[in-house]
C-alpha cells in the first residue's frame, strides 16, 4: 500500500524451493521386506508405514478385500480391539489402515521414546490379526450401512459404472460388494486372504522421525524378522483399458442435478509421459485457476466445484473429470467440458498458464511433504509403485522440464474427447440435449 491506497499489483508467486529428503537409509530384512529409514527430528515422534500387496482389487471378492482392511485393527491373538487402543494411547500413538487398488498400508505413529513398542505392536497385527467373529459381525454391519448410504448418492453408481466401462473385467473395474457378498464373507475367508497377500518379500517398511537409523534398523529386525509368508504376492494384471464414444446415462428420476464423470486410462507414476499427463489434467481441473473452474463455474455458472485429477495405480494412471450441474444445463456443460478437452489436445497451453499450474502442483506437494507423516506416506507410495525413493526429489525438475508441447501431446493421447469414457446420472429431462452430442445408452442404476 502507498499512502493508504491499496496497490493494484498482484503479488507473483516466488520460486518453489527444491525438496531435500536428506539421507535415506535403505536395507532389507531376512524375510525380504524392504526398509527405508529417514531421520527427521522436527518433533519427537516416529511415523511407521507397512505396505503390502493386499489392495482392494486383490483376491476374488470385493467384500473380502474391504473387510480385510476393516479387520486388521480389530486386534491380535494377544490383544483385543479395546486393549490395542489402550496400548496405542499409552504410546502417545495412533493407527489407521488404508487401501488403494493395489496395496494395503498400515499407518502408525507414536512418541519417539515408544519406538520399539510401536514396531512390535504393528508387527503383531501384520503377522497374526485375529479377525474376532463378534467384532467382524459389527464391521460387516458397518460396511453394509456404508454401502447403503453410498448407493443412495448419484456419485456411487457413476463411479462404479465408469470403472466397469474403462477396465472391463480387469480387477480395477470390479464392482463394490453387494450386501449378500458381505454377509457371506467370514473369518476364514479373511484369514486365507491375509495369508496369501501379506507377503514380507514384497512389503515396504518405512520409518520417518526422531530416530537413530542404526538403532531403528535393529528394532525393526527384532519386531518383523519372524514375519513369514508366501514368496510371491498379488499383482494386478496388465491393463487394457477401453474408451467408449457413446454416453452412459443412469436414470435418477426427479434429480435436480446431473453428475457428470469422464475418465481415461494413462501412464502411472514413473512411466514415460506421466508428468505431462498429470500436468495436462491439472490445467484442465486441478485448482481454482483451472479451465474447468474458469469456464464452467466462473464464466457459465453451470457448477460450483468442477475438478479433475489423476490417480496413480500399480498398472496405470486414471485421469477423471467430475462435476455436478443443474439438469437443464447438462448438455451445455458437457459440451463445454468436451471443448476444453479438445482445446488441451490441439492448442499448446500458454506459458504463463503452464507456469501457474506447475507452481500449484509443486506447492501442494511441498506442503504435503513438510511433515514426518507426509514424507513417510509419500515414500511408501513411490516404493509401492516400484520407484526409487529419489523420484520424490527428481519430480520437481521433471515437472519444470515438461513443455507445452509435451502437455498437448499427453492431452491428445489420453484426454481428447474421443479418449474419454463418460457416465452421467440424473433425470431423463436432460437427455434430448445430450443426444445431439453423442449416442446415449440408458439404464437404471444397479441395486445392492
Amino acid at each position: 500500500m502507498t499512502g493508504g491506497v491499496p496497490s493494484e499489483e498482484v503479488p507473483q508467486p516466488g520460486a518453489v524451493p527444491n525438496l531435500h529428503l536428506g539421507r535415506v537409509h535403505r536395507s532389507q530384512l531376512a524375510n525380504g521386506a524392504e526398509v527405508l529409514v529417514v531421520p527427521r527430528r522436527t518433533v519427537p515422534r516416529v511415523e511407521l508405514r507397512v505396505s503390502v500387496p493386499a489392495g482392494s482389487a486383490a483376491g476374488e471378492s470385493a467384500a473380502a478385500a474391504e473387510l480385510l482392511r476393516m479387520g486388521i485393527p480389530l486386534g491380535t491373538r494377544e490383544l483385543d480391539q479395546e486393549q490395542l487402543a489402550e496400548r496405542l494411547q499409552d504410546l502417545g500413538g495412533a493407527l489407521q489402515v488404508h487401501q488403494d487398488l493395489d496395496r494395503l498400508m498400515i499407518s502408525a505413529a507414536a512418541l519417539a521414546e515408544a519406538e520399539s513398542e510401536l514396531y512390535h505392536l504393528v508387527a503383531a497385527l501384520v503377522r497374526e490379526p485375529e479377525f474376532p467373529r463378534d467384532d467382524l459381525l459389527i464391521e460387516r454391519a458397518k460396511l453394509v450401512e456404508g454401502l447403503r448410504s453410498a448407493r443412495a448418492t448419484p456419485h456411487f453408481p457413476a463411479h462404479e459404472a465408469l470403472g466397469e466401462l474403462v477396465y472391463g473385467r480387469h480387477p480395477y473395474g470390479r464392482r463394490e460388494p453387494t450386501e449378500g457378498e458381505v454377509a457371506r464373507t467370514g473369518r476364514r475367508t479373511l484369514q486365507e486372504l491375509h495369508r496369501r497377500t501379506f507377503t514380507p518379500s514384497e512389503a515396504q517398511i518405512t520409518v520417518v522421525g526422531d530416530i537413530d537409523p542404526r538403532a531403528t534398523l535393529r528394532r525393526l529386525r527384532s519386531a518383523f524378522s519372524s514375519w513369514e509368508g508366501p514368496r510371491k504376492g498379488w499383482r494386478a494384471p496388465r491393463v487394457r483399458a477401453m474408451a467408449r464414444a457413446d454416453l452412459l446415462y443412469l436414470e435418477r428420476p426427479g434429480s435436480v442435478q446431473t453428475v457428470v464423470v469422464a475418465a481415461s486410462s494413462g501412464p502411472t507414476m514413473g512411466e514415460p509421459g506421466h508428468i505431462a499427463f498429470s500436468l495436462a489434467t491439472a490445467v484442465l481441473g486441478g485448482g481454482f485457476t483451472s479451465r474447468m473452474m474458469t469456464n464452467l463455474r466462473e464464466d457459465k455458472g453451470y457448477t460450483y466445484s468442477p475438478h479433475a485429477r489423476v490417480e496413480s495405480h500399480g498398472r496405470d494412471g486414471l485421469a477423471s473429470a467430475s462435476m455436478e450441474v443443474r439438469t437443464e444445463v447438462t448438455a451445455a456443460a458437457l459440451a463445454e467440458l468436451r471443448h476444453e478437452l479438445a482445446r488441451l489436445a490441439t492448442v499448446p497451453v500458454p506459458l504463463e498458464e503452464l507456469a501457474t499450474t506447475r507452481s500449484y502442483l509443486e506447492g501442494a506437494r511441498l506442503v504435503a511433504l513438510q511433515t514426518q507423516a507426509g514424507v513417510a506416506s509419500a515414500l511408501a507410495q513411490v516404493r509401492g509403485l516400484g520407484l526409487d525413493h529419489r523420484y520424490l526429489e527428481r519430480y520437481q525438475l521433471e515437472l519444470e522440464r515438461c513443455s507445452a508441447e509435451d502437455v498437448m501431446e499427453a492431452a491428445r493421447r489420453y484426454l481428447a474427447p474421443t479418449r474419454m469414457t463418460t457416465v452421467l446420472v440424473g433425470d431423463e429431462s436432460a437427455l434430448p440435449g445430450l443426444e445431439a452430442l453423442a449416442p446415449v445408452r440408458r439404464r437404471r442404476p444397479r441395486g445392492g
